[in-house]
């Protein structure tokens, strides 16, 4: 299960949506899934796909640019791991990934 943190000023989680299969666009304006209060946002960000069981991050064409762990994504995407951090305008995010349990190892 994997899910985007939203966080605020002192890093704590103020918001947190379960990523599935679907894209999920982030933004200021209403076309986008996750609506983010933050006029240095584009109106469409960024987007987060799942593609061969990872999740990916494409920035939309953002004017201020989308950072994963202090990296700026271009024309590729990024690929997401677990605890990455993402700056989008002032606002920052965290992507968790939660992997299945591992099974017990053999007696």
């Amino acid at each position: 299960m994997a899910s985007l943190c939203l966080l605020n000023e002192e890093g704590a989680t103020t918001q947190r949506w379960e990523l599935g299969e679907r894209p999920l666009a982030v933004g200021r304006d209403n076309s986008s899934d996750i609506i983010v209060e933050d006029q240095t946002l584009s109106r469409r960000h960024f987007v987060i796909i799942r593609k061969a069981g990872e999740y990916l991050l494409n920035d939309l064409e953002s004017q201020n640019g989308t950072f994963v762990d202090g990296h700026r994504v271009s024309v590729e995407p990024a690929k997401l791991r677990h605890d990455v951090c993402i700056a989008a305008g002032r606002t920052l995010f965290v992507f968790s990934q939660k992997n299945a349990a591992p099974s017990a190892a053999a007696a």
